[in-house]
């Protein structure tokens, strides 16, 4: 299902905590929060920043502010330099064999820690995010969303039902992300305000060099039009928010696991003919979901598992447009 452009009003709401003048002791604790990391194409590291007096600081927050205010973005900011790490045990020949590392601006960095900690505030305290999103989020850890499937799956095991899940495989989950519909998710959410212009400004024309044996590349910048900065730190929490309504793709009876981009839909019963009746009808939902968000999930990667291990009448075909789910004995998660 493909849309004309999504229209977008920023709703101005300079009172709410989103949009309060930034303060020193928030700059403070951002800078606390940054990693000593290798700095990005402006070469200001961490350090620097720890070693400011407070008569610099005050200047620092007063730039923020500005920053804040006009919501113009530092081209700097917007910049993210490549670098191909050689994976382990690989060969150094393909390019496959390499991970890709982004060094981005510190300067921006802290900046972005400021509108993390006001994004993550909101979404709590108005319980914005479902409770089987995790990931990202204080006290939404890895653990907890494996807690979720195991009590599912304890219960359905104690009812003698099915249990049968599905690992969904979103390809290139961040670099595939559709900035003005995360844009209208975030408004959806109650995030409103400048903090959403900005946030919009600073994911749109971006650009990155690649450095390869400390040299840049001779082709130099390459423009970015869509998909989350890797090395961002605001990145992860903005990917919550863009799959804070994937509960809209899931049939009546059917339960869902999400941290980070692992995505985990389960249903348990004792007739297995509703449960494909089910699982198919979602599949159906997730893919006119995917197809709307502009989002891929590769079937040939995904996996649907009987976790009940009990024996199987027959194998039910569950596709995702129109291509087979691969069964497999297990599943990993996390």
């Amino acid at each position: 299902m493909k849309h004309e452009p999504i229209p977008l009003d920023y709703c101005e709401d300079c009172n709410s905590h989103l949009n309060i003048p930034i303060h020193l002791q928030e700059v403070r604790q951002a800078i606390q929060k940054t990693r000593n990391s290798t700095p990005g194409a402006d070469g200001i590291s961490a350090n620097w920043f720890k070693r400011l007096s407070n008569t610099d600081l005050n200047c620092i927050t007063s730039f923020f502010q500005e920053v804040f205010t006009t919501s113009y973005i530092p081209e700097e900011w917007k910049h993210s330099i490549i670098v191909p790490i050689p994976k382990p045990n690989k060969d150094k020949t393909k390019i496959n064999s390499y991970r890709p590392i982004a060094l981005t601006s510190v300067f921006s960095k802290v900046f972005e820690r400021i509108l993390i900690q006001r994004i993550t505030h909101n979404l709590l305290t108005e319980k914005k995010i479902p409770p089987s999103v995790n990931g990202f989020l204080p006290l939404r850890d890895n653990q907890l969303a494996v807690y979720k499937i195991h009590t599912a799956f304890s219960e359905a095991h104690s009812h003698k039902k099915y249990f049968i899940g599905i690992s969904l495989d979103i390809k290139s989950a961040y670099d595939t992300v559709y900035i003005d519909g995360l844009i209208f998710k975030c408004l959806q959410l109650g995030i409103t305000g400048n903090i959403t212009k900005i946030l919009h400004n600073f994911l749109q024309n971006r650009t990155l060099q690649v450095r390869w044996r400390n040299s840049l590349s001779l082709s130099g910048t390459k423009p970015v039009q869509k998909g989350l900065p890797q090395g961002s730190v605001v990145s992860p929490i903005l990917f919550v928010c863009f799959l804070a309504d994937f509960s809209e793709t899931l049939d009546v009876g059917e339960e869902y696991s999400i941290f980070a981009d692992d995505i985990f839909i389960f249903c348990a019963h004792t007739s297995l003919d509703h449960i494909s009746k089910k699982l198919q009808n979602t599949m159906e939902n997730v893919y006119k979901w995917c197809n709307y968000w502009k989002l891929n999930i590769s079937p040939e990667k995904c996996s649907i598992a009987d976790l009940s291990k009990k024996k199987l009448q027959s194998i039910p075909r569950i596709t995702y447009a129109g291509f087979p789910l691969p069964w497999k004995q297990t599943i990993k998660y996390l």
